[in-house]
């Protein structure tokens, strides 16, 4: 019998959990991620469980033993449990009884079947027990194994439960599935593709942003597109930039950055703030990728790094070099061979701290209002402009030549 193995299994918390409610007679399985990651070994950070009671019975049994409890979703059944400070989400049983997005009217059910067809895909409707005995009433783990990412049941019933499963199902189809993907899938989502727009832009920029972190995005993209899936989310801008980035960073191990993957696949900022919902952050960041067209090179890193920050620096450095492939300026092994040796400065060198302080002009005489901020700046430029290399003492000395 094919069980569950995984480490965390045998977390004390978790089995305390089980205990507790295998003492009551109420049944206590893992469902979801933790249980699909865990059988494909990858790491498990939140782990969900389902159990056959409803959430206020959930509530006292937990009260009682003085288990921290919080009433996270409990009108659709959810409660959070603390135990050893780790949370872990607990669902009672339920049927959606209407759906209007990402919203339903939910009834709490025995039934772990009925439970298991509300789901969204095969491989998400798993359990697992205490011991790792797997119950699979819609044979998940088969898809698991094959690497086919299927909806459970009729995949148009599903997606109109909620259409955020279009993208959905092409993330988990990047990470989890296999090429082709599945037909029935890819027709539905086809066929519902126009409901995007009604989505929030916060659901879909969050959703898009997980696919482009993803080690190998191309193929779903391409899929996306010719789906017209990616025409409701972001017109299609720079497929080549963002082939010689996916390179560069397979050839050298840089790990992804969707922010920056997100610039090479379509450079105009105006643009995609018209179609995502991003932070100030994330504007600021893809601002300085997009607009920025300063060259970074070996010998100018430091001095670059130190303005920008490192990992700035060293991504605006490869979509420089992924842009430069593209237009076949240098081979893939030229391009890698400079990332890597940008990577060993990048890991190597830490950033100095500019030796003065406003007290050192201070400490010279200078009083407030002397423009201090303008004169301990004129230090700094020149600082830099020596590579970052003058100590304390130097520094000093420039400052009384400007004095």
């Amino acid at each position: 019998m094919f069980r569950l193995t995984a480490p965390w299994l045998s977390l004390p918390a978790l089995q305390h959990l089980f205990n507790l409610f295998e003492e009551k007679s109420a049944t206590l399985r893992l469902v979801g991620g933790s249980v699909r990651d865990g059988l494909l070994g990858l790491p498990v950070n939140d782990i969900d469980l389902a159990v056959d009671r409803e959430p206020e019975w959930v509530m006292n049994l937990l009260c009682q033993n003085q288990i921290k409890t919080i009433p996270t979703g409990i009108s659709h059944g959810t409660v959070t449990a603390i135990v050893d400070k780790r949370p872990f989400q607990i669902t009672t049983l339920r049927v959606d009884v209407k759906t209007f997005g990402r919203k339903a009217h939910v009834a709490f059910t025995e039934d772990w079947v009925q439970d298991a067809l509300r789901r969204d895909f095969t491989m998400n409707a798993i359990y697992a027990d205490k011991h790792g005995h797997l119950f699979d009433p819609v044979r998940g783990l088969e898809d698991l194994k094959s690497q086919q990412v299927k909806f459970i049941g009729d995949a148009s019933l599903r997606i109109n439960e909620d259409y955020l499963r279009i993208l959905r199902f092409f993330r988990f189809s990047a990470r989890f599935g296999h090429e082709p993907y599945d037909k029935q899938g890819l027709e539905a989502c086809t066929h519902y593709a126009s409901h995007l727009p009604h989505l929030a832009r916060e659901r879909v920029t969050e959703e898009f942003l997980k696919l482009l972190e993803l080690p190998s995005p191309l193929y779903t993209l391409e899929s996306m597109n010719e789906t017209g899936v990616l025409t409701y989310i972001l017109h299609p801008g720079r497929w080549d930039d963002l082939k010689s980035l996916v390179a560069l960073e397979k050839a050298t191990c840089v790990a992804p950055n969707p922010l920056l993957r997100l610039s090479a696949f379509h450079p105009l900022l105006e643009e995609v703030k018209t179609h995502l919902r991003l932070s100030k952050k994330q504007e600021s960041t893809l601002a300085f990728f997009m607009k920025n067209h300063r060259n970074v090179t070996i010998e100018t890193f430091k001095h670059q790094a130190y303005l920008w920050k490192k990992e700035r620096t060293f991504d605006l450095a490869l979509l420089q070099t992924a842009r430069r492939l593209t237009a076949s300026e240098i081979s893939l092994e030229e391009g890698a061979l400079y990332i890597k040796k940008l990577h060993q400065l990048f890991e190597s060198w830490l950033i100095p701290s500019f030796p003065l302080t406003g007290e050192d002009l201070l400490s010279r005489g200078l009083k407030e209002g002397h423009d201090i901020g303008r004169i301990l700046k004129s230090v700094e430029t020149w600082w830099i402009s020596q590579e970052l290399k003058p100590d304390r003492k130097a520094c000093l000395n420039y400052l009384s030549t400007l004095l």
